[in-house]
């Protein structure tokens, strides 16, 4: 195959899938540089530090297929278990040797004469910019250059653009104010002995307040909106209730003994992940049950707590919003040490937070923002393909994409977990493998039939984002609730979710639709179309290894 050169943006589970697929040689003849902007491998893992921070899907299916752990010390693994697995992997799989961190994408643009890349990148100074405000610039010693490449894949992901809440008077706050996506290293004081207010109650803040509880003296817990308070993904093989349970030496060694019997459980948790599909389908029996298990556990969590639960219980189906997994959650509310305080936050004070009902607090010492994140999905950066199209203008103003990897007027360009991908549920390191392998069937056919580069035909991403929508509607994700698949709205359009389950969509990649794609030859006369043919033989003839 010819060679390639490759830029892919980010170090967290779609970059280091990435650089496996050179280092392996599923990608051949191919150069890659994986830029991360932080100071280590993990991505989202590395960011999200907050406590009580974990993953609500299975670690052992939490985990790629070709590196299973089986020493996994809990079923839900916490967030620095997980990091601690990627840096292994990592090393374990000399990955390392591809990425280079503390550098920051800030541009690409195609280059139509050359049929090239331009990349833009920023040597930072070694601070992780994760705990930096939005909008802090980088420091005098950082340094830019430009570097060029054939293929560009993005794989920053969400989860990685924090944001304050728009709540006026900020920096009136006269005590310490953190953000749980950048959350800093020396907090303990800021917790231990003193009143916090923590504002959110989506899938951060029910993780942050059974976490905090202990060592607070006190919790103001503001919640503006209901929300479905479940178990966890895949509970059935849970502890009771569905709680975390740690795994025993035992079981740990007779894995790592019999591989077999590991990926039989992993099997079986997987089965059950995606037997749980029917329940996102509107007005379904499962989606009924789903909603009368919900309210049973509710309750019973909240005990005599019952007012808490009438105000908890959302009007909308169980999964318009991604399901909020919280153990220890709705407990916690009950504690004499916790108040709760309903409605929007209007403004920050010297003291505390002023609720627009009035309601104000004057004895605050650490505010803590579970706030989540800019969800559109919109890369950070300008990336500039053809006719004068700017992917990131593009997206903010009408997502779309094709099968949520390819994206119009951009060559060689793919990403993963863009608009219309399945992130609704399921684990989504299964998904990256899957798109992965996918992105590597393109730059394969790239490399070895003499394409310069290949871009969706112009109607391709419109009309697959009509038929999402369309086969969305019948779901419970199209119901009236504010959801991050709508970017944090209401009444917004879906631009984040796979018209149908994770398993189709997997088939789907299995089998690329080459003719959804325009394809530019590098051989311009007719008489070199079978150019690509070359020499007539084969690299495997000169390996005998293969």
């Amino acid at each position: 195959p010819r060679p390639v050169r490759i830029i892919a943006i980010g170090a967290g589970f779609a970059g280091l899938s990435m650089a496996r697929a050179v280092n392996t040689g599923s990608l051949q003849n191919a150069a890659i540089t994986v830029y991360e902007k932080n100071s280590d491998v993990g991505g989202t893992w590395y960011e999200n530090r907050y406590p009580g921070c974990a993953c609500d899907i299975p670690a052992p299916n939490y985990q790629f297929s070709w590196a299973p752990n089986p020493f996994w010390k809990s079923y839900y693994a916490k967030q620095e278990d997980i990091l601690s697995y990627m840096r292994s992997v990592a090393e374990q799989h000399n990955l390392r040797r591809y990425v280079k961190t503390s550098h920051k994408i800030t541009n690409a643009s195609w280059i139509p004469e050359r049929e090239v890349w331009q990349v833009t990148v920023t040597k930072t100074d070694g601070r992780d910019l994760v705990i930096s405000s939005p909008g802090v610039t980088d420091g005098e010693t950082s340094t830019t250059f430009v570097e060029e490449c054939d293929i560009l894949i993005n794989c920053t992901g969400f989860f990685n653009h924090w944001k304050w809440p728009n709540v006026q008077d900020r920096e009136q706050f006269g005590g310490r104010m953190l953000h749980s996506a950048a959350w800093p290293q020396d907090t303990d004081q800021d917790i231990k002995g003193k009143t916090v207010a923590l504002i959110g109650n989506g899938s951060s803040g029910v993780q942050i307040l059974p976490a905090i509880l202990n060592d607070a003296e006190k919790v103001y817990i503001h919640i503006r909106s209901p929300t479905w308070v479940t178990t966890n993904f895949a509970s059935k093989f849970a502890g009771p209730g569905g709680s975390n349970y740690d795994y025993s030496e035992e079981q740990k060694t007779a894995w790592a003994k019999d591989p077999d019997a590991y990926l039989r459980y992993r099997r079986e948790i997987e089965q059950e992940l995606n037997s749980r599909f029917g329940l996102y389908i509107d007005h379904s029996p499962e989606q009924k049950a789903a909603r009368e298990y919900g309210i049973r556990e509710m309750a019973n969590k909240l005990g005599e707590r019952q007012d808490l639960l009438q105000a908890l219980l959302p009007d909308f189906a169980v999964g318009c919003r991604r399901p909020t997994p919280g153990n220890g959650y709705l407990e916690a509310l009950t504690s004499p040490k916790v108040q709760v305080i309903w409605g929007t936050v209007e403004a920050f004070t010297e003291k505390g937070i002023r609720t627009l009902s009035g309601h104000e607090t004057s004895d605050v010492d650490t505010i803590i923002c579970a706030t989540g994140f800019d969800l559109s999905c919109a890369p950070r950066f300008p990336i500039n393909g053809l006719n004068g199209t700017n992917l990131q203008q593009l997206w903010n103003e009408n997502p779309r994409s094709y099968l949520s990897v390819t994206a119009q007027d951009m060559p060689n360009y793919f990403g993963f977990l863009g608009p219309f991908s399945p992130l609704g549920h399921g684990s989504l390191v299964t998904s990256i493998e899957m798109v992965t392998k996918y992105i590597t069937d393109f730059v394969n056919k790239l490399q070895t039939q003499n394409y310069s580069y290949c871009v969706p035909k112009a109607h391709i991403p419109a009309a697959y984002q009509r038929h999402a929508l369309a086969w969305l509607n019948k779901t419970v994700w199209a119901s009236n609730c504010s959801s991050t698949f709508k970017n944090g709205t209401a009444g917004g359009e879906l631009n984040s979710l796979h018209p149908g389950s994770r398993i189709n969509y997997f088939e789907l990649l299995r089998t690329p639709r080459w003719e959804d794609f325009e394809w530019k030859s590098l051989c311009e006369s007719e008489d070199l179309t079978f150019a690509w043919l070359a020499n007539g033989l084969t690299y495997r003839e000169r390996n005998p290894a293969d």
